[in-house]
């Protein structure tokens, strides 16, 4: 599949009460109730012994392509990358070669070969039909995509392969997450936390956080004095900006102010004050992590245009979202910044600035 070598404090000014009623009804209506699925491990990669990947076959692979998964973990690790760089690895050779190091081109030239149908540019026909090289050349253009660890995995790999879709490999996420985990020794299971799919950043990077997550002076008659969501923006000219859906689902509400995608675990995520003109997915869509669904606006009640990111978990069947702690002024609601400390990851870091 490889193509050639190619500021504004923002204020929140709906009703907390009102807000809980309706998702109440919301998140009643249905969506799938789908097991939770086990994402990446989170921390530093680990060196897998080639000699002991098991002779049974892990989610449908069988014990030689365990063998090519464990020199793609190795590569990365030994180039000092993550336990999700060796995820990505791994998905992205799934969709190219099946985990097969083929000896014949694709649609995208006669010369594609190998674990990752690398062509001439990449590198020695030696060295692409070689499964260890072949990582290790995958890895050393992934270190180079800016912000990789934050990009949605397809995304990253998409950087690096050029694939003419750039979600290509979504679908592959979630077994080279099985396949990680056992050739690691990690069991994976749902109770690993993480959600369904990979976590995103909801819009590019830097942004800043203009209100948090909690108590906070009502800004105006009628605002509420609890707000259950984080406000972000991207400083100094936030309209018009992308928002992206930061994991998959489908989009369950699209009204004036809110646009909900409810996830196969239950829970759903907002992102307020978008105009519908700019909403890019309808009611009854399927989104995935990193998909752009709309643009940042002021749609009122608002002062001035950002996203505020939300997150209700009733409904949620994902026992690890469900470790996150609920206060009794916003039933239901949880803070985004610890809903995404679950996947290992920060949503202000250290380019983000608090405003507020």
């Amino acid at each position: 599949m490889q193509q050639g070598g190619k500021g504004v404090l923002a204020l929140l000014l709906v009703p907390v009460l009102f807000v809980g009623l309706l998702f109440g009804f919301i998140l009643l209506l249905g969506g799938s109730n789908a097991a939770a699925a086990a994402c990446g491990p989170a921390g530093a990669g680990v060196k897998v012994d080639e000699n002991t990947v098991p002779s049974a076959a892990v989610a449908g692979y069988g014990h030689d392509q365990l063998v090519n998964a464990a020199y793609i973990m190795n590569a990365a690790e030994a180039l000092g990358l993550s336990a999700q760089a060796q995820q990505i690895g791994v998905m992205t050779a799934m969709g190219e070669s099946g985990l097969r190091v083929l000896n014949y081109g694709d649609q995208a030239g006669p010369d594609s070969r190998g674990l990752f149908q690398q062509r001439d540019s990449w590198g020695s026909l030696a060295d692409r039909m070689d499964p260890f090289k072949s990582a290790t050349l995958f890895f050393e253009r992934l270190k180079n995509v800016p912000n990789w660890e934050t990009l949605e995995p397809t995304i990253a790999a998409h950087k690096v392969q050029v694939n003419a879709d750039p979600y290509y490999y979504a679908k592959y996420w979630d077994t080279a997450g099985q396949v990680t985990a056992a050739l690691s020794g990690v069991t994976a299971s749902p109770s690993t936390g993480c959600g369904s799919g990979a976590l995103g950043m909801p819009l590019d990077m830097p942004f800043n956080m203009t209100d948090k997550f909690g108590p906070r002076s009502s800004p105006t008659e009628g605002a509420s004095s609890y707000h259950p969501a984080d406000d972000l923006q991207n400083w100094p000219n936030p309209c018009g900006k992308p928002i992206y859906a930061i994991q998959p689902g489908t989009v369950v509400l699209s009204d004036r102010l809110y646009l909900s995608i409810k996830s196969p675990d239950g829970y759903t995520i907002s992102y307020l004050h978008s105009h519908q003109s700019d909403r890019l997915v309808k009611v009854g869509d399927t989104v995935q992590t990193g998909q752009k669904i709309s643009l940042v606006g002021d749609e009122a009640p608002a002062t001035g245009c950002h996203l505020d990111l939300r997150i209700n978990v009733v409904g949620n069947i994902n026992p690890q979202v469900a470790t996150l702690s609920l206060d009794p002024a916003v039933p239901g609601w949880v803070d985004p910044e610890k809903f995404y400390e679950l996947f290992g990851m920060t949503l202000c870091n250290d380019t983000c600035h608090r405003n507020y």
